[in-house]
């Protein structure tokens, strides 16, 4: 396997993102089982270490596939659809309703780009490409933490 095959294989979440319909849903969806299976077989602390890793790496494979794109942010790079997602389920409850909450506001916030995600989304390179998504993740995991503190997760 070349290298670029090896970035592609990365940045798409194992070719999730090449499906043909809604790829950063699938992705995101994706992200959320392989986080939750980290949490529950290796715990807290290896996802956390997990995510500092994965998203070091994505920094570096999405600027790399970035210039054999032809796209600035192109739909198949679902990695950052994974990087938010596990930002979003990193300090919540670990339970079902969490996480499906979890996964709805995080493709809330993906897709409708709330602000200031809106404009991270527009700054050029792997930032622009991570950058949305990882706000997005926050967003979420903050409403999720405030929903949690008053009993209603």
């Amino acid at each position: 396997m070349n290298k670029n095959n090896l970035i592609s294989l990365f940045v798409t979440f194992g070719f999730l993102g090449k499906v043909k319909y809604f790829p950063g849903t699938i992705g995101s969806f994706g992200g959320l089982l392989a986080g939750a299976s980290i949490i529950k077989i290796l715990g807290h602390n290896i996802f956390i270490s997990c995510f500092f890793i994965l998203t070091l790496i994505s920094f570096f494979a999405v600027e790399e596939y970035l210039k054999y794109s032809k796209s600035i942010d192109p739909q198949e790079v679902v990695i950052d659809e994974v990087l938010g997602q596990w930002i979003a389920i990193a300090f919540i409850p670990f339970n079902f309703k969490a996480f499906l909450l979890a996964f709805v506001l995080f493709r809330f916030f993906d897709i409708c780009k709330v602000f200031p995600v809106n404009k991270i989304e527009k700054i050029k390179g792997f930032i622009g490409v991570i950058g949305d998504d990882l706000l997005a993740g926050i967003y979420t995991a903050i409403i999720i933490i405030i929903l949690t503190s008053y009993g209603f997760v």
